[in-house]
């Protein structure tokens, strides 16, 4: 029985040794800067400039003249818009970012191929199509949402960077301050062409500010699996709620 309880001291030590070593011990990682934070493309704002005066006057008032003289000036802008890198909150925009660009390029070479064989209607067909997929870049860039965007904010250094690298200072910081967008998102109204999708938007964050909880209480105790799916949990949730922007729908 002596012996028996000889072994208990260094059994003991080594049982909480093991427990241990499966906790992983909290990483660090850089503070996400503020352009990566910014949804802004400046370089499409310039496109802008003379889409106004296409849109808003020579094509209501079927000013042939004028379109002609505003096409050659799109094309610096729409040669630095092709070459600019999204920031990273819109790194999962990107697909549609391409595409977009892609279109709004073909569109633009059928405006000037219209121009140099002066066919009219074709001017007025592509000015308006050109003008349809310059708002569908826009539409990429400028948050859907600003409440859900106070969310984003604060998700994207998390999942994208302080999850991976493990930091859980700010982990439990982003967790904190997404906990405190929530009541507004819970608060906030889709956009009138989106309205029959108000029930499963209010569903959905329901669950995303559940998962933020869930995130929350695995803090308390962590470990490298349970932060990781519940930081999983909340990406989902968020995912789906930004699909009913993107896709119109929740099929």
């Amino acid at each position: 029985m002596k012996n028996r309880n000889l072994l208990i001291g260094p059994l003991l030590s080594a049982a909480l040794f093991l427990i241990s070593g499966c906790q992983e011990e909290s990483g660090s990682v850089p503070e996400v800067s503020e352009a990566e934070l910014t949804a802004e493309v400046p370089e499409l704002s310039a496109v802008h400039e003379f889409m106004q005066p296409l849109w808003h006057d020579a094509f209501p008032a079927k000013d042939f003249d004028a379109i002609r003289e505003l096409v050659p000036q799109f094309e610096p802008s729409l040669t630095a818009l092709d070459a600019v890198e999204l920031p990273g909150i819109l790194r999962d925009k990107q697909a549609g970012w391409d595409e977009g660009k892609a279109n709004l390029q073909t569109a633009f070479d059928g405006l000037k191929a219209a121009v140099e064989a002066g066919d009219e209607e074709g001017m007025l067909g592509y000015a308006e199509t050109f003008h349809m997929l310059y708002e569908g870049l826009v539409r990429i860039v400028r948050p859907p949402l600003p409440e859900l965007e106070a969310v984003h904010q604060h998700l994207y250094g998390l999942y994208h960077h302080y999850g991976p690298g493990y930091d859980l200072e700010k982990i439990r910081r982003a967790a904190t301050d997404m906990a405190a967008a929530i009541p507004a998102l819970q608060e906030a109204e889709l956009p009138s062409r989106l309205a029959d999708h108000q029930g499963h938007f209010e569903m959905v964050v329901t669950e995303l500010g559940e998962a933020v909880g869930g995130l929350m209480a695995v803090l308390d105790d962590p470990s490298r699996s349970e932060v990781d799916a519940a930081i999983d949990a909340i990406h989902s949730a968020y995912e789906e709620i930004d699909g009913i922007f993107t896709n119109g729908s929740h099929g």
